[in-house]
This record gives C-alpha cells, sequence and structure tokens, in this order.
C-alpha cells in the first residue's frame, strides 16, 4: 500500500501540472484588439514564426496615393526589412518573406 501512495501522488502532480501548463499555454501571448476587426479596417498585422523556425511580421495596410486606394506591407523577417506595394495574400507574402534569400516586389 506504500508504494501505491507515491505513485498517486506523483501521478496527481503530473496532471496537476499538465493541466496549469496547458492553461498557460493557451493564454500565452493572446491579445486583444481594442475593437473588433470588421470590413472597414484597413490595417492588419500578421506575426508567426516560420516552417525553418525564424519569427516574420507582416503590417498589411491601404494607404491613399494619387487618390486611390492602393494596398502595402511592411515586412520583417527572413528575407529582410521593408515595404512594398502590392495586392498579395497575406498567405503569399508570408513564404515570401520566411525565404531568406527572397526578392520581395510590389505589382508595378
Amino acid at each position: 500500500m506504500n508504494r501505491l501512495r507515491p505513485r498517486i501522488s506523483h501521478l496527481s502532480l503530473a496532471l496537476l501540472n499538465l493541466a496549469c501548463l496547458s492553461a498557460l499555454a493557451s493564454t500565452a501571448g493572446v491579445g486583444h484588439a481594442p475593437h473588433a476587426l470588421g470590413p472597414d479596417d484597413d490595417t492588419y498585422v500578421f506575426m508567426g514564426r516560420c516552417p525553418s523556425g525564424a519569427v516574420y511580421r507582416l503590417v498589411a495596410y491601404d494607404k491613399e496615393a494619387q487618390g486611390l486606394k492602393q494596398s502595402y506591407y511592411d515586412y520583417e523577417g527572413p528575407a529582410g526589412k521593408g515595404t512594398v506595394k502590392t495586392k498579395t495574400a497575406p498567405r503569399v507574402m508570408m513564404s515570401r518573406v520566411c525565404l531568406a534569400l527572397a526578392e520581395i516586389a510590389g505589382d508595378e
């Protein structure tokens, strides 16, 4: 019986640690936007890790230039850091920014 008691104690501690880690992992890095994003918003931030493990950051926004609303990205990742005018989808931009030797070119 004495052998069973330490195993149960270790098992309960392991389960408690697992539950705490799970709760921390689910809330870690979660930020709250000051307001809900909708179709009228024109700035979006995308951050994450590339398949290589490197960190990337994209900021997609619209800016009025020459009387027209145009799409831009500020990017930072393995491909470098900069700004580009393009209508490319965020997923495609992420894959480009994650390539160390990629040339990030605009629509022009």
